[in-house]
């Protein structure tokens, strides 16, 4: 948790959990060769209380040598204008608090003081919500390498005896007893009643159980992240895409793990993201058609492409206008839509149409030199098995193609006709039929 040199900032309310961690981690100071500060947060709930228990942290810390950080926050009224509960809003505001210090002292480490029996009244206050494997792991010791619980292994009543045994004054928090809270009604009612009436060690039993759930999502997580990295390319800062295949063929938990960690890396929270969006996109992944877009929350879109899944956050930049000579044989690389075309002549025993990136057109209809372009206005095309021309753009709303995505696909044409519109369909006037005797087979990649 800690280590020679480093700058620990104990976050301490004047409780006999706060207090021990700080008397503890003080008297290790020279020896560990840290630094120890630390920071208190006035809620603006308890009037008078409150700054009585402000006072007692200001004199501790005084008289043990500690640089102390106060901030004072309207905690009833951050939770009123957020909509939040008071005890979410606390929260909220500690950890701001807390990374601010942090900055300012360029320290290292936050402290603080979650003890074992916190860790049992997490866990099963949890299952009482519902919750999944992240839930039961309980309080992680160590998060985000920053956040420690050093106390998190140690018992409340080892903690008021060590208080006891070195004459540590502490303030009681009178909330603690307001059983209008259900961590309260938990840890004054359900937990004795629990030892009392099924198992007298449930404390040690929920312990147990987050100890063993943590060491299995630890697996989990660094085997999703293994895939994660392989699976999902960076397209730019707020869109990525997501290999649909090798998505698909994952379990299914960790096609949710890898769609909650994309979405959180496209939108920086899953605050408003819960368990039926993420089914809503596997359900899109495993069963819609191309082109289907689902819009979720935190102005994020998710788009199932033809072998993947694109997610991004905000609207997505318009391509812009491209063209490109394509001779034959030969390629060209679109550098708009990271795509590549090849054009080259086959025999006929090698046509084999097993892929929609892949078209054969008869070489002696074409109209002087090849070309790769996006769509421009009056465009018209004449698909495959169709007498008539049609416009493009009427022929992209009857496929379903997203109005975002027509501006990149690309479309192989000569000097008259749009001949390939890439990975849909061929101009029916180009088709192989029986009396070609020059078949030129074109080929797209994404690169």
């Amino acid at each position: 948790m800690l280590s020679q040199g480093e700058r620990v900032l104990v976050g301490i309310s004047g409780g006999p959990d706060s207090v021990a961690l700080l008397h503890v981690l003080k008297q290790l100071e020279r020896d560990m060769g840290i630094c120890v500060y630390a920071a208190h947060i006035h809620h603006g709930i308890r009037g008078t209380v409150a700054d009585q228990d402000m006072e007692f942290v200001e004199r501790l810390c005084q008289q043990w040598d500690v640089p102390l950080f106060v901030e004072k926050v309207d905690v009833p009224r951050v939770a009123d204008e957020r909509g939040l509960s008071l005890e979410e809003a606390g929260r909220i505001v500690r950890y701001r608090f807390f990374e601010k210090v942090l900055q300012d002292i360029r320290g290292h480490k936050v402290a603080l003081g979650h003890n074992r029996d916190d860790q049992a009244e997490t866990i099963l206050h949890r299952v009482l919500r519902g919750t999944g494997l992240q839930g039961l792991q309980g309080i992680k010791p160590v998060r985000q390498n920053r956040f420690i619980r050093p106390l998190i292994e140690v018992s409340r009543a080892e903690i008021e005896e060590y208080c006891r045994k070195n004459g540590l004054e502490f303030r009681i928090d009178a909330t603690n007893q307001d059983m209008t809270y259900t961590r309260n009604r938990i840890r004054h009612e359900l937990i004795p009643y629990i030892k009392q009436y099924f198992n007298p060690n449930i404390v040690d039993t929920l312990v147990r159980m987050g100890t063993i759930i943590r060491d299995e999502e630890e697996f989990l997580e660094d085997y999703c992240k293994k895939e994660y990295d392989r699976l999902v390319k960076a397209l730019s800062q707020n869109r990525l895409s997501i290999d649909l295949g090798g998505l698909l063929v994952q379990h299914i938990a960790i096609r949710r793990r890898m769609l909650r960690k994309a979405l959180m890396v496209v939108g920086g929270t899953l605050d408003e993201i819960g368990a039926h969006h993420i089914e809503d996109v596997l359900d899109m992944a495993l069963n819609s058609t191309t082109g289907t877009m689902l819009t979720l929350p935190n102005g994020m879109r998710v788009l199932k492409k033809y072998d993947s899944i694109e997610i991004w956050r905000g609207e997505l930049p318009s391509v812009p206008l491209f063209e490109y000579f394509l001779d034959l044989p030969g390629r060209v690389v679109i550098k708009e839509c990271g795509i590549e075309i090849k054009a080259h002549r086959v025999q006929r025993q090698e046509v084999s149409f097993s892929s929609p990136w892949r078209a054969y057109i008869d070489g002696d209809v074409i109209n002087g030199n090849l070309r790769v372009r996006n769509r421009r206005q009056g465009d018209r095309f004449k698909p495959f098995g169709l007498k008539g021309s049609k416009k493009l753009k009427e022929y992209f709303i009857d496929k379903k193609v997203p109005r975002h995505e027509r501006d990149g696909i690309p479309l192989v044409a000569d000097e008259k006709n749009i001949i390939w519109v890439v990975g849909w369909q061929i101009n029916d006037d180009y088709k192989v039929t029986p009396q070609t005797r020059n078949i030129v087979q074109l080929e797209a990649r994404k690169i």
